[in-house]
């Protein structure tokens, strides 16, 4: 195993009105450059029924298709919703990382977002984001 974290240096955190924290590209960055390499706390399935009771299960990842999830531990934690994302996430096994690759061009001064593959009740009701 290769306990590597990779922080794309170009990325600012920055509070947006009616967005809260957003991730915000400080540089133009070209499609399929690796943005962050987010070291992760593993939550089996098993588990996983008790982390919609509290404000940190807004917070969980899926990690695999067996309903797996983790808690991802840097940046990427703060990259918001959007149905017209422009990152994508991929579970590291080998290093137990959450890396988050950019799927567009994301121009300098854009928000970093992806889609949290929820309806649009579920995004307003549990999370409190308004429909895109």
């Amino acid at each position: 195993m290769t306990a590597t974290a990779t922080t794309f240096p170009a990325l600012l955190i920055r509070h947006v009105e009616g967005r809260g924290r957003c991730i915000i590209a400080a540089q133009d960055i070209a499609k399929g450059t690796q943005l962050l390499a987010d070291h992760t706390v593993f939550v089996p399935k098993a588990d996983s029924q008790y982390t919609d009771l509290s404000v940190v299960g807004r917070y969980l990842f899926e990690w695999n298709d067996e309903g797996d999830l983790c808690i991802v531990l840097g940046l990427g934690s703060l990259i918001n919703h959007s149905k017209r994302e422009n990152v994508s996430l991929v579970s590291n096994d080998e290093d137990r990382t959450m890396d988050f690759f950019a799927l567009t061009d994301i121009a300098a001064g854009e928000e970093l977002v992806y889609d949290y593959g929820h309806d649009v009740d579920e995004l307003a009701n549990y999370y409190g984001i308004p429909a895109d």
